[in-house]
């Protein structure tokens, strides 16, 4: 009797309920922790029939069968319990009671339903995420991305295994990213222009912190390509710009000529200005070859007639005929006048072919037209032509009809001493644009002027000089060294030899030198230390245009 009792104080002390029943189906034990969950009192419940006292039970269905039930769920009102259904049987392998062992899983079952419905809602969420055309990307409390959707590997061009767990910086090619940054402001940072690192691709930005119960837990950003827009927007501008009309604005009074260098160039221009004859102008970008060229137009016995500008890096190679050749065409509207064709070099083989049939035999579209312009050309060109020629990329016959005269406009860094006055100049053009009144510089701001190289030439010294107006209170007459920003010198270091280099290096080092040579190629290949020729195959290799 000693041993039945403690097995029953044992059973009590249990967490699990635990019931048995007889052949009769009538309760015989049941334990304290059974009575919590059904809710009945030991003693009432004891010699009572189970199926009329315990909801849905089956233990009088393994009373009969024989055969154990375990982890089965069953439902007692607005509970939930996980039961087991054991047989105990006798020497004859017959069944003379069944024990059951249970618990409450109902806070269990809810948390686990919760759970399921958390992983749908994440589910949709995710979906949701991943159908928007903008770049989400999420980051935790120290800036570290956690979580992103399609469109960012699509627009960044990052896999999710890639950044996921990585500083927010990674995509982005300057400046802090605004992951941290709304880390550590903790406020909202709405629509700023980025750089993507990977593509260069121009973005807009808006990132949102999150709280939960207060506390900082991360953030979320926004990320909208705006790279197409900025190209439409880009073309729009360049097709603007290329439909206005140009006005011969500038003579040769309106050149400095202090160096013997530019008293060379000026005195050729003045002497073939009237001569009717086509010419050519060679020099690097942002040396004044169209200001030079509408000078010599306004020398001409032309000047009374048009004067236009197209520019062929401005224009899609599909459309060239179009500007130059087709209805309301730059040629015809130039008639008895000046066309400045600027950037030669970039004008398809194609149309470098119908150029020469109209400058050898006048051969142009009359479908258009019931007459033959007469138009002067002035072309433009920072490239080596001849070298071009040679290489297949411009029209020998061409070159000879176009070349009869050759005009090169020095760089900047060989006509130093025109500086101080080509300063002056530009200073009084820009007091016009702020309505200033600023006399001139002082001896240190022209000396730091002095000492720099312009890579950028006449363009470069013109945005210096505006961004140190910029930088000058209302009071301030004169611009000093302190108002012009610092002008370092940019050396682009190529480490070994390109064949050392992967492509994937090769091509980046190949287009930041052509971006800071504006496009010159026979510049980029002067820094590399390439012929032009192994330049192209390199830029056709790489599908640089």
């Amino acid at each position: 009797m000693k041993e039945i009792e403690l097995m029953r104080y044992v059973l009590d002390q249990l967490q699990d309920g635990v019931m048995a029943i007889d052949e009769r189906e009538r309760i015989f034990y049941i334990n304290d922790a059974a009575c919590r969950v059904l809710g009945v009192d030991k003693e009432k419940i004891i010699g009572q029939n189970v199926v009329e006292n315990v909801p849905n039970t089956r233990l009088h269905v393994v009373l009969r069968t024989g055969e154990a039930e375990f982890d089965k769920l069953q439902s007692l009102g607005d509970k939930v319990i996980l039961t087991s259904r054991i047989p105990i049987k006798n020497d004859n392998n017959e069944t003379i009671a069944v024990a059951a062992v249970f618990r409450d899983i109902t806070t269990l079952q809810k948390l686990a339903e919760e759970i399921t419905n958390l992983r749908e809602m994440e589910a949709l969420l995710s979906s949701i995420i991943d159908s928007t055309s903008d770049a989400i990307s999420v980051a935790d409390q120290e800036g570290r991305v956690t979580m992103v959707n399609r469109a960012y590997t699509r627009i960044t061009g990052l896999t999710p295994r890639e950044v996921i767990g990585k500083p927010a910086t990674i995509d982005l090619a300057e400046g802090e990213s605004l992951h941290i940054q709304c880390a550590k402001e903790k406020k909202p940072i709405y629509n700023v222009k980025k750089r993507l690192a990977t593509n260069k691709k121009e973005v807009v930005a808006s990132v949102t912190p999150l709280f939960v119960k207060n506390e900082f837990k991360g953030s979320v950003a926004v990320i909208h390509d705006i790279s197409e827009i900025q190209r439409l927007i880009n073309e729009l501008e360049a097709t603007k710009r290329m439909l206005k009309k140009e006005s011969a604005t500038h003579t040769f009074d309106d050149l400095v000529v202090k160096s013997e260098i530019m008293k060379d160039v000026v005195a050729q221009a003045s002497k073939v200005a009237s001569v009717d004859v086509n010419l050519l102008l060679i020099g690097e970008f942002g040396v004044g070859k169209e200001v030079l060229a509408q000078a010599i137009h306004n020398a001409s016995a032309r000047k009374e007639g048009p004067y236009l500008k197209l520019n062929f890096s401005l224009i899609p190679r599909e459309r060239q005929e179009e500007y130059l050749f087709g209805e309301n065409s730059y040629l015809a509207q130039a008639n008895e006048g000046t066309l400045f064709l600027e950037n030669i070099d970039l004008m398809d083989i194609e149309m470098q072919r119908k150029l020469l049939a109209f400058l050898k035999d006048n051969v142009f579209d009359t479908n258009y037209y019931d007459f033959i312009p007469d138009v002067r050309f002035i072309f433009a060109t920072t490239e080596d032509l001849k070298i071009l020629s040679g290489l297949g990329k411009f029209s020998k016959e061409l070159l000879y009809k176009i070349s009869v005269v050759n005009i090169e406009v020095p760089p900047l860094r060989e006509r130093k001493e025109d500086i101080p006055e080509l300063a002056q100049q530009l200073l009084h053009n820009l007091n016009r644009k702020y309505g200033r009144i600023v006399y001139g510089f002082t001896e240190d701001a022209l000396k730091k002027l002095m000492n720099y190289s312009w890579p950028g030439n006449i363009r470069e010294l013109e945005n210096v000089i505006d961004r140190a107006m910029l930088a000058m209170d209302n009071s301030d007459s004169i611009v000093t060294s302190t108002h012009i920003p610092d002008l370092i010198e940019k050396v682009e270091e190529v480490t070994g030899t390109l064949k050392e280099m992967t492509e994937d290096f090769e091509k980046k080092i190949i287009l930041e030198i052509l971006e800071a040579s504006h496009g010159n190629k026979t510049e980029v290949a002067r820094k590399l230390g390439l012929t032009v020729r192994n330049l192209y195959y390199k830029l056709d290799r790489y599908g640089i245009k």
